[in-house]
């Protein structure tokens, strides 16, 4: 998707690409190609030329965060499929719901490895950091408001700037409500019956035994709780990318 993108154009929204794509233009190459375009001025076009180009350069060269520092934050998800293999789905719980709130379970799932970190066992800044080393991509549920924040605050040493595909708001683009667990249900995943009942309030709970009385079964189900969640992000990324898709094009591409 990202390559038939205009939306990083200045005063090139949501209606004004798809006028551009109705008019037969449906990629860079082709925006590139044409001597003129019906829906484009010819000054715009010659102002537009050079800024799809170093766009292009920026993504043959795999740096998404350029990248993402032109594309508009609302639009990151078009770049997901070109940098999924470098994603890394990520998914925290707290004690409570601040900001700084003890960060207390971090996963962070990649192409060849899951990565689940506890505090006082081995979360720390090295190891978040080496967890998303060489990540292009943040995948979670409703990190820009919450996780990312959260993170940002507990482990200020670690770097957050990557371009992030946020699944609470692309799903609602496409008609999905409320949050993950109804999600889940409605895209049919299942869950261990472990954890199959937990929530976030009982996450706190699960740790608050595990601090205070050593509960190591208790730790358990809040660790495997939150792999499940992080872990399911990756299937449900793909679903409401394939969606966002159809809906702002129209068609698969």
């Amino acid at each position: 998707m990202i390559e038939h993108t205009f939306v990083m154009l200045p005063s090139v929204g949501a209606k004004k690409e798809k006028d551009i794509w109705r008019s037969g233009i449906l990629s860079w190459d082709d925006f590139l190609s044409a001597d003129s375009i019906g829906c484009v001025r010819p000054a715009m076009k010659e102002k537009y030329d050079p800024l799809i180009m170093q766009a292009d350069e920026l993504l043959k060269d795999g740096d998404a965060f350029s990248l993402g520092d032109i594309v508009p934050k609302s639009d990151h998800w078009r770049m997901y499929d070109h940098f999924k293999d470098d994603a890394a789905y990520l998914d925290i719980e707290t004690d409570g719901l601040s900001r700084d709130s003890l960060v207390t379970v971090v996963t962070v799932h990649r192409k060849d490895r899951t990565y689940t970190l506890t505090e006082g066992i081995d979360l720390d800044s090295e190891s978040l950091s080496k967890a998303l080393e060489g990540s292009k991509m943040l995948v979670t549920f409703n990190g820009s408001c919450f996780d990312i924040p959260v993170l940002r605050n507990s482990f200020p040493a670690v770097d957050f700037d990557i371009p992030q595909f946020d699944l609470r708001f692309a799903s609602r683009k496409v008609g999905f409500k409320g949050g993950l667990k109804p999600l889940e249900i409605e895209l049919g995943i299942t869950r261990d019956d472990d954890i199959e009942g937990v929530d976030g309030a009982m996450a706190v709970h699960l740790w608050h035994q595990w601090e205070r009385h050593g509960d190591e079964d208790a730790l358990r189900i809040l660790t495997e709780y939150n792999r499940a969640d992080t872990i399911n992000l990756e299937y449900i990324a793909g679903v409401i990318y394939g969606k966002l898709v159809k809906e702002h094009a129209g068609f698969e591409w």
